[in-house]
């Protein structure tokens, strides 16, 4: 439920116009690098509800959608919201930015992260499947340690807040792209892109005790709207 974003966390279908706005990032793991959708394999892989909900929605490509072969292809103000990692630390040698709104544009650089889930203390890439099952709460914190960033946990306060980083609500918010008119509706548009999916996580968390709630109180949603209901899977 919270560990995709996968695919960037629940920013979705409504156009991210042309901006010049600044999308700043929790990069909580020094020196962390930016890996790309082809890093996220649990959450891009077929199948996987996470990946699949980004997959649909604009943020997946807005980059090929709204910048590819425009004059503002390469411009610095657009790639901020239309691109992901701008001006930071990328894997891959000579990226400048990694084309349209990805996972980590959410979540974080995720290279730290990606060793945890491959190779857990050295001891293999099925050694975090089975502290997920054991000790669910124990590898979350392990997770956020890592750099995972998710907002209304550990990342922005809320997610209306993350959102807003690349959206508005009216058209004469002051940071408003130029170029569009445009607007956001946020609870539409969350209930469009709720790509929360129930993990090991999400099963622990109902049988926690007051006491438990407050030693892991560092690791559970702040924001209200993540305990709302899950958003139902498409019957196969």
């Amino acid at each position: 439920m919270f560990g995709s974003k996968t695919a960037g966390y629940f920013l979705g279908s409504v156009v991210i116009s042309v901006c010049s706005l600044t999308f700043s990032l929790y990069n909580i793991s020094v020196g962390a690098d930016y890996v790309g959708n082809s890093g996220c394999k649990c959450h891009m892989g077929k199948g996987c509800f996470e990946g699949e909900e980004y997959k649909e929605r604009l943020h997946s490509n807005t980059w090929e959608k709204r910048l590819k072969g425009s004059p503002d292809a390469e411009n610095p103000d657009c790639l901020k919201c239309h691109a992901t990692a701008y001006g930071e630390k990328i894997a891959e040698v000579g990226k400048k930015y990694l084309p349209n709104v990805q996972c980590e544009a959410c979540h974080g650089a995720g290279s730290e992260y990606k060793k945890v889930k491959e190779n857990y203390e050295g001891k293999g890439k099925d050694a975090f499947k089975e502290i997920l099952k054991k000790d669910p709460f124990t590898a979350r914190k392990v997770q956020y340690d890592t750099g995972l960033i998710v907002a209304g946990i550990n990342g922005p306060a809320t997610v209306k807040e993350q959102c807003m980083k690349c959206h508005w609500e009216t058209k004469d918010d002051k940071n408003r792209c130029p170029k569009t008119d445009k607007v956001m509706d946020f609870k539409d548009f969350f209930k469009k892109d709720d790509h929360r999916d129930e993990d090991e996580i999400d099963v622990a968390l109902k049988k926690l005790s007051p006491e438990d709630k407050k030693k892991w109180a560092a690791i559970l949603p702040k924001d209200e709207l993540l305990n709302s209901p899950l958003k139902p899977k498409k019957k196969e």
